[in-house]
């Protein structure tokens, strides 16, 4: 057990000899990992998707989408549904695994969610005549991450045992989304819907060794705001009944992440009877503000229905990322971003039971990564 303390005291030491380094360096390289999994989920997911009916076609619903949900994907659409709805949506999470990596000499990845039902979407549309057309008017709640993946990276360090790189977040991104719809004509309409983003995480990292009775090394604690805003705008036609094509538009807008409070517990003593450590708090005017511009995105879409009961679903998704703009309190940074352009299928198929329909749907989608290189 000496010889153990004495190693990772001389790694300690190593590493971190004075903590106004650590605290510097350290804080730096956590805030930054932070930040670069909050913008990778938000540019690999296209976390404004919910509802069955779309997401069970590969997310082909640009042209087909016409109910309360309509919010999330044209909100043209929305003005296609002839009478009041409210629709919620839920999802239950099982998203652990474990990655080994060269074992004995190398890392255990292993990456754990809480299993639970977390609500997804809450919604209600009204739809009003205006002369001779449709006007409809929605509102709904979206819940765009759930920020509780909790991940340990396990380093094992030859002769003395492993070191776990613990990271701990606690948090979400939500969307409050009003929306309105027109009729431009019988087979042609308008949508807008406006997306205001809020959210906020509590993230803890923890370097730690398991063979001492769970020493912490350092202790990182952040907490973190999410803000942005951005609108979408929707054209749906429906020329046939067996033929409706879709067009969205998102023009460019800011996503912002907001440091609230940086704090890092270092170990300075592990030799002797007593462990010494300092908490450093970081003073408020050298917390960090980082924001996200993106540039305009837009998406198409078409359905056809070759039969009654067979429709055909198809979206491009126009994702131009290399045009993207990072800054960190106000100033410009390197994005490094590929243009991350996707397409959506779906088949759905309508069976007939004795008592109801049952939907059949089939779906496929491409996810291409904006990164040249993922280092998580």
């Amino acid at each position: 057990m000496k010889r153990t303390l004495l190693v990772l005291a001389l790694l300690f030491f190593l590493f971190a000899p004075q903590a106004s380094r650590a605290q510097t360096n350290f804080q730096q390289f956590v805030s930054q990992s932070f930040l670069d999994r909050a913008l990778d989920r938000q540019m690999r997911l296209d976390f404004r998707r919910v509802g069955s009916e779309a997401l069970g076609m590969g997310g082909a619903g640009v042209a087909r989408s016409s109910s309360v949900m309509a919010s999330s994907w044209n909100p043209a659409g929305l003005a296609f549904v002839t009478r009041r709805e409210a629709a919620f949506n839920g999802g239950f999470n099982l998203n652990t695994q474990e990655i080994t990596v060269q074992r004995f000499a190398g890392v255990k990845v292993l990456s754990e969610i809480d299993p639970k039902l977390l609500p997804a979407f809450a919604g209600l549309s009204y739809p009003l005549r205006l002369g001779g057309r449709n006007l409809t008017l929605g509102f709904a709640y979206q819940r765009l991450m759930e920020l509780s993946q909790k991940n340990t990276e396990t380093f094992y360090i030859y002769p003395t045992g492993t070191i776990d790189h613990v990271e701990t977040p606690h948090g979400n991104l939500y969307a409050l989304v009003p929306s309105v719809a027109l009729t431009l004509t019988s087979k042609l309409a308008l949508g807008l819907s406006y997306h205001l983003l809020h959210g906020k995480s509590d993230y803890r990292f923890e370097v730690k060794s398991p063979y001492i009775d769970e020493f912490v090394f350092y202790g990182f604690k952040d907490e973190e705001a999410y803000d942005g805003k951005f609108l979408v705008a929707g054209l749906q036609f429906k020329p046939k009944e067996w033929l409706a094509l879709g067009v969205t538009v998102t023009p460019s807008w800011k996503y912002t992440i907001a440091e609230k409070r940086e704090s890092l517990f270092v170990i300075t003593n592990l030799i002797g009877t007593s462990v010494e450590g300092d908490t450093l708090i970081t003073p408020p005017d050298s917390l960090q503000k980082s924001q996200l511009e993106t540039p305009l995105f837009y998406e198409l879409g078409l359905a056809v229905k070759p039969m009654a009961r067979l429709t055909l679903a198809f979206d491009f998704a126009a994702r131009p990322w290399s045009k993207a703009a990072v800054s960190a309190n106000g100033v410009a940074a390197q994005a490094h971003l590929l243009d991350a352009h996707s397409m959506r299928f779906g088949l759905e198929y309508l069976a007939r039971t004795k008592w109801a329909e049952v939907p059949l749907r089939f779906g496929y989608y491409t996810n291409p990564s904006p990164y040249k290189d993922r280092f998580f």
